[in-house]
C-alpha cells in the first residue's frame, strides 16, 4: 500500500511540473476483488486538458475573443482557421458544414477542437445530433411553458 502511494505521489509531483498547452494526466485506481484468490485489478483513465495558446478562440459573455500575447482580445471580425473552421461573431461555429452554438466559456483551438470553460474536451463538439436534441428539447419545453400558460388563463 504504501508503495501505491509513493508512486502516485511522484506522479502527481512530476505532472504538476509539466508545462505544456495540452497535458494528459493518467490516474490509476487500484480496487481489490473478493475472491476466492483475492485478486487485483487496475484501472486507468486519461483526462486531456486544454491550456490557450496562440491563436484559440473564445466565447465569452456574448462576445468572440481571440488569444494573443497572452491576453484575450475581443475579434473584430469572425474568425476564420486554415483548416476551414469558422467562429462567428455571434458565437455560432462551423466546420465541413456542420454549425454548432458555443456555449458561454468554450474554446476551439487553431485545430478545431472543441473545450469547455474549464480546459476539458468537448469530444462530441461537432456532433450534429447532439445540437438536434438539445434543439428539440428546448422547443419542447417552451411548448409545455405555452400550455401551461394558456391552461392557467382558463383556470382564471
Amino acid at each position: 500500500m504504501k508503495a501505491i502511494l509513493a508512486f502516485a505521489f511522484a506522479a502527481v509531483t512530476l505532472t504538476a511540473c509539466n508545462e505544456g498547452t495540452t497535458t494528459e494526466t493518467t490516474s490509476t485506481d487500484t480496487a481489490v476483488l473478493m475472491s476466492n484468490d483475492a485478486a487485483q485489478s487496475t484501472v486507468s483513465t486519461t483526462t486531456t486538458t486544454h491550456t490557450p495558446t496562440e491563436g484559440d478562440v473564445a466565447y465569452n459573455s456574448g462576445r468572440v475573443q481571440v488569444y494573443r500575447s497572452n491576453t484575450w482580445a475581443d475579434a473584430n471580425d469572425d474568425v476564420r482557421f486554415d483548416n476551414g473552421v469558422v467562429v462567428y461573431r455571434d458565437g455560432r461555429a462551423m466546420r465541413d458544414g456542420t454549425e454548432v452554438e458555443l456555449e458561454d466559456g468554450y474554446v476551439v483551438d487553431r485545430d478545431g477542437n472543441v473545450w469547455d470553460r474549464t480546459g476539458n474536451a468537448v469530444s462530441d463538439a461537432w456532433d450534429v445530433t447532439k445540437h438536434g436534441v438539445k434543439k428539440a428539447g428546448k422547443a419542447v419545453g417552451n411548448a409545455a411553458q405555452k400550455v401551461g400558460e394558456k391552461a392557467k388563463d382558463a383556470v382564471d
